[in-house]
């Protein structure tokens, strides 16, 4: 019964997450990632949704920059946290927008159906990272901070949405990220 709990509060906080992952380059490298759950959301369950962990997570800095420590902070509701966002350039072989907005709206979806908020364990713990990936869109929540955070699946499917949008081919982009002005978390 843990374990259902778990999941479910881990796919209530995938969609919830403000860092989205849309593009094919230039992202943060997760060295030997090790995925402990799989699972499909959205009103068609065509999302898949996996919870991971990397052997060494690339930490990322307010200004996108990889760093090697971070600072502690305070709260962890995230929910509605300020973050910075990147386009990867030049543009070619990004994520579809159509593809980026299934995902939106399965976040959504999971919203109303699952709950706002969601929970995305410490970093170094087995479950720090949630992607979510529909053909050529994928997106991640990603913890760097040494507690468990609280996002919400609203804000996750905003960026996803903006960062398809905006960082896509048309303004020479092939995706990018939001990295919080803490540095706490980022969405890919």
């Amino acid at each position: 019964m843990q374990l259902f709990s778990l999941v479910s509060v881990l796919l209530a906080s995938i969609y919830a997450g403000s860092a989205a992952l849309v593009a094919s380059g230039g992202a943060p490298a997760c060295t030997n990632e090790e995925i402990t759950y799989e699972t499909y959301i959205g009103k068609d369950n065509n999302v898949k949704v996996s919870y991971s962990h990397c052997d060494e997570d690339p930490l990322v800095s307010a200004d996108g920059a990889i760093v090697d420590a971070l600072t502690k902070r305070q709260s962890n509701n995230v929910c509605g946290a300020a973050c910075n966002t990147f386009c990867f350039t030049p543009s070619g072989n990004g994520p579809s927008t159509g593809d980026c907005s299934i995902i939106a709206d399965a976040l959504l979806y999971d919203s109303q159906n699952v709950g706002v908020l969601f929970n995305v364990s410490a970093t170094g713990t087995p479950t720090n990272k949630i992607t979510m990936q529909y053909q050529t869109c994928l997106t991640y929540f990603l913890n760097q901070d040494f507690s468990t955070l609280i996002y919400c699946r609203t804000e996750w499917s905003k960026l996803v949405t903006w960062l398809s949008t905006d960082c896509d081919a048309a303004n020479n982009a092939q995706g990018g990220l939001c990295v919080a002005t803490d540095q706490r978390w980022y969405v890919q």
